[in-house]
């Protein structure tokens, strides 16, 4: 497929939610099978690598005895030189070879010697390293096997390779090397002796636990959708797992011989194998799309069901974490033996006429062994029918045959789907034979255009320059399997911080997540999870499996109106060639939208349109993470002068703490390369909206990368609300002349220029107006419908009224209001400062004091006045609910004092709590604490000193009566049954010592 300099690509319609129906009643036709399923691990499928601690019993090898050695190439000896974690050797140096180009024979091969014969069980430990393609060979007495690793991910730590017998008559070894370039670190192996007898139990077992019969009473119990990590014990846990369900099936579901049962998953990450009823079904790899299998000769009508899948997590990649399991929803659905497999509507607006033309391509599965005459008819709906096709089909036996149905829909029928008014419609396709419906598939849809030029976007006509966030698929407790409501909530902080386009992350999203960004508004570039083209996953067999995430995506995601494009993976290298063949095959399952790659290399030295795919795509998607983004631009407009660009991720800074007060001051600066220049850059998605667990380099002592303007249990930093200011379309927004008496105000604010960023058309916006009390009670609540806000008009001036107050209130707020209801730029203004705070506790250790309070609803922010000695000093100023006070004398007598602020001023200080640095190290920071699932779920702080975590909890304040203590990293969960309040605090141990108990939390149900 060719592509021009200057392509513009009409992209529109598109929605969600597809269904078949069956019959009248859903439970007819699917039956979920959510919900607590039996869990268990087998010895040498895996391991949680906070667990692996050498014993006396373990043979360790690192790289100083030599004699075991076999190195080609000049590896260099490396001595570990600070105190940095991750380039931390088992003993003293390591090994380390920068392979600079491809197929370089360089190897370290390390002779696995051992007493005596037998199963040993498989670690290395490596320092982080910058190869993406590690390949690490272990040759045993029954044959060979080869894992690649990423030497960014899980650095000086023991890794499991699992278990391999060793004879001592023959040579056995573990070979290091690589096909593709990176630094190789190599230090140190393990060797653990596994009792034979219990392997081979375990092999055993593995055999006969797909069988119907098979007792797993023994057995965990974890959620689906969920992963392995809400059990503490598999934390971090990478390998192999099963699960286990009956399925029971509805009495109205009988063996007949016209219809056919399927199983279908929307995602196991990331390889899964699915028996039922003893039989092998089936398996697939990729853990972010769906697939089925059909089940119909397999099932028993009249007596027990089980399904079983094992779910394998080995595949790393990247900085995200490998959450493993059954990560999103199952069921199965019973059809006709003829049914539509597959539907996808292309609406086209006349933006001149109002109108819309729509194509429907109809794919119909015959699973019979007759020929089979159908009627297809299909429905446009939007609370009435407005448009209907039909054609007649003939498909053969045991076969798929698709049609194309044509249709318009008049100007009156025609709303636009929008970011600010997400209009949806409904596509209902059935298929009848001799006037009797076998299968109806519904869709959600959209109408609208979008479009690239060589320097705009285009939103149904207009320029638009917009921001949006990367959302990392990723929640402490809930992982990657994302519940409607987490969905729900970020959805709407990323639309209240100004999100309207984003290049959501690497990976197939939820399809929730789609349903909601179709709902809500924001438009989406969606990817496949290719960020390596060096892992033999991804390149063997000439990228069939890129292909096949790529073709499961898309037939999944193709009807949202929220997806504009596809992107066919991110940062890569080598892969001019790879980039071409993936746009080919994207544009010929999806031709109406468009197809690109996420580039971090087209501003590099010796870049160009001869070694790099840039020229491809219909638009530039760029990292910038450099500290100088405007010659970064620049030169990738020099190199490609017709491609409009956005920034698909940039960073502002990471975090080096997880506290909630980091900002990103410098978003404005960095926008600014953009604002009022640089017209060909059309929007910025910056990386992230939260912070992500990851087992990647230079991530915090709680496993989580912090570059969220939420953290990774969704309250709120900072820099959410720089975020707010700064991704507003219009800029000071101002209130003046404020008169109770006369019940009025004059309001301004600034429109952003065509030029500026974000810039786009304001229509049906309101102005809310809201008095509020103290307390927080609405005193008046209003609102001021606006003219059309164009980019170009400068400013808009005008009034608020309201009647007279009976009572001056606390507090006022004035927002500009979306058509759909989310604030884009607010001004709040307190008439009073905010009420006296209360110090409700301190924690003292010998040199650091944590002050705990409440929040009050009338303040912004806090921070403490304490004296020492007689000089009295302030505190950093914070908006959560506690002050650390660090680097204090020991032994030293403190009096602390509270403040609360707001824009009006100080509140009047606290009454003064003395107290004496002393004692015990301070407990985590609690960062939520939650019941769900029977569960209590609870986030934490950490050190990586830390050892081990240990919580008490009861049913009263008073009475703490259990306990629990885990070496989980930022989260534990505990079984609770049925409590709806539990009251607990939380200690840590480092290396012997025992910290202080944390303050007492209350959680309710």
């Amino acid at each position: 497929m060719k592509y021009l300099y200057s392509i513009i690509l009409v992209l529109l319609i598109v929605g969600c939610n597809s269904h078949s129906n069956r019959s009248l009643k859903e439970e007819d036709y699917t039956l979920s099978l959510n919900g607590n399923w039996e869990f268990n691990t087998f010895l040498g499928d895996g391991s949680n690598y906070l667990n692996i601690q050498p014993t006396k019993d373990d043979i360790i090898i690192d790289n100083s005895q030599t004699e075991l050695l076999k190195i080609k190439g000049a590896w260099e000896t490396k001595t570990y030189q600070g105190t940095d974690k991750e380039t931390k050797p088992w003993s003293k140096d390591y090994l380390s070879y920068n392979f600079k180009k491809n197929n370089d024979p360089a190897s370290v091969e390390i002779n696995t010697k051992v007493p005596k014969s037998g199963y040993y069980e498989h670690f290395i430990y490596y320092p982080v390293g910058s190869q993406m393609s590690a390949l690490v060979e272990v040759n045993h007495a029954d044959g060979s096997y080869t894992k690649d690793f990423i030497l960014k991910t899980r650095p000086s730590v023991w890794v499991s390779l699992g278990i391999f017998r060793i004879d001592t008559k023959k040579k056995h070894s573990i070979r290091f090397h690589s096909k593709h370039q990176g630094l190789y670190n190599v230090d140190a192996i393990m060797l653990r002796p596994i009792d034979e007898a219990d392997y081979k139990n375990s092999l055993e077992e593995k055999q006969q636990l797909v069988n119907v019969a098979y007792d797993d009473s023994n057995w965990d119990e974890l959620k689906v959708p969920g992963h392995f990590g809400m059990i503490n014990k598999y934390s971090n846990y990478t390998g192999k797992a099963w699960y286990r369900t009956e399925v029971k099936l509805p009495k109205t579901w009988k063996k007949t011989t016209d219809e056919r049962i399927r199983i279908q998953f929307e995602g196991v990450y990331h390889v899964a194998r699915v028996f039922f009823n003893g039989e092998y079904v089936g398996r697939h790899q990729g853990g972010f799309t769906p697939f089925e299998f059909d089940i119909t000769d397999k099932i028993n009508f009249s007596n027990k069901n089980i399904l079983v899948v094992e779910a394998d997590n080995n595949y790393l990649v990247g900085a995200t974490w490998n959450w493993g399991g059954i990560i999103r929803d199952v069921q199965l659905v019973k059809s006709k033996d003829v049914r539509v497999k597959y539907q996808y509507i292309h609406a086209e607006p006349d933006l001149v006429k109002g109108s819309a033309s729509y194509q429907v391509i109809v794919r119909v599965e015959n699973n019979s062994e007759k020929k089979r005459e159908l009627n297809v008819n299909a429905l446009i709906e939007k609370g009435k029918v407005l448009n209907n096709t039909s054609a007649k089909i003939t498909v053969a036996p045991n076969s798929v045959k698709e049609l194309k149905l044509e249709g318009e829909l008049n100007a009156e029928d025609v709303k636009l789907w929008h970011f600010d008014t997400p209009e949806l419609y409904h596509i209902k396709t059935s298929i009848s034979e001799k006037s009797k419906v076998l299968d109806t598939k519904v869709n959600r849809f959209g109408i609208r255009k979008f479009e690239a030029t060589a320097t705009q976007m285009l939103l149904n006509g207009e320029p638009v320059r917009l921001v949006g966030f990367n959302r990392v698929s990723d929640h402490r407790y809930w992982g990657s399997s994302e519940p409607q409501e987490l969905i729900n909530l970020d959805v709407d902080l990323m639309k209240t911080a100004g999100a309207n386009f984003t290049r959501i992350m690497h990976g197939t999203q939820n399809k929730k997540l789609l349903d909601r960004c179709d709902e809500k508004g924001i438009l989406i570039f969606e990817e496949v999870n290719v960020r390596s083209l060096k892992m033999p996953e991804v390149y063997e067999d000439h990228f069939a499996k890129p292909k096949q995430w790529v073709k499961e995506m898309i037939e999944r995601d193709v009807n949202h109106p929220s997806v504009v494009g596809w992107s066919v993976g991110n940062e890569l290298s080598d892969h001019f060639e790879y980039v071409k063949m993936m746009y080919e095959y994207t544009k010929k399952l999806d031709p109406n939208r468009m197809a690109l790659h996420v580039s971090n290399r087209g501003y590099r030295k010796g870049e160009s349109a001869e070694n790099n795919p840039l020229e491809y795509g219909d638009m530039i998607f760029q990292n910038i993470y450099q500290k100088n983004p405007g010659a970064v631009m620049d030169t990738l407009h020099k190199r490609w002068p017709n491609k409009a660009m956005f920034f698909s991720e940039f960073g502002v800074e990471r975090f080096t703490t997880a506290n909630l007060d980091n900002d990103v001051s410098k978003l404005g600066t960095w926008y600014n390369n953009m604002r009022n220049q640089r017209p060909y850059t059309t929007g910025a998605s910056i990386w992230t909206f939260n912070d992500y667990k990851s087992g990647y380099s230079n991530t915090l002592a709680d496993e989580n990368r912090a570059w969220g303007m939420v953290n990774a249990w969704r309250t709120k930093r900072r820099a959410f609300y720089t975020h707010q200011k700064e991704n507003s379309p219009i800029t000071n927004l101002n209130i003046e002349n404020l008169d109770f008496e006369k019940g009025n105000a004059n309001v301004s604010f600034n429109i952003r220029d065509t030029n500026d960023f974000p810039s786009f058309t304001m229509k049906n916006y309101t102005l809310h107006y809201v008095f509020k009390n103290r307390k927080g009670e609405i005193v008046l609540n209003k609102t001021l419908n606006l003219p059309l806000l164009k980019p170009g008009m400068e400013k808009w001036n005008g009034s608020i009224t309201w009647n007279k107050l009976t009572k001056k209130p606390y507090e006022l707020l004035v927002s500009l209001v979306t058509p759909n209801g989310y604030s884009r730029g607010e001004k709040k203004i307190y008439f009073e400062v905010p009420s006296q705070p209360i110090i409700n506790e301190v924690k003292i250790s010998k040199s650091k004091v944590r002050v705990h309070f409440t929040k009050n609803r009338d303040a912004f922010e806090y921070y403490a006045k304490y004296n020492i000695n007689g000089e009295e000093k302030e505190s950093y100023k914070t908006i959560v609910n506690y002050i650390d006070l660090d680097s204090l004398p020991a032994n030293k007598e403190i009096q602390i004092q509270l403040i609360a602020s707001n824009s009006k001023g100080d509140s009047k200080a606290s009454e003064v709590s003395t107290i004496k640095t002393d004692g015990k190290i301070l407990a985590p920071i609690i960062w939520d604490s939650f019941i769900t699932d029977n569960k209590l779920v609870i986030g934490y702080s950490g050190s990586f000193d830390d050892v081990n975590y240990t919580i008490r909890y009861g049913v009263t304040k008073d009475h703490l009566n259990k306990d629990i203590t885990s070496n989980s990293r930022g989260i534990m969960t505990i079984d609770i049954e049925n409590e709806k309040t539990v009251y607990f605090q939380i200690q840590r141990a480092i290396k012997g010592e025992k910290s202080n108990w944390s303050n007492i939390l209350k959680v309710e149900k």
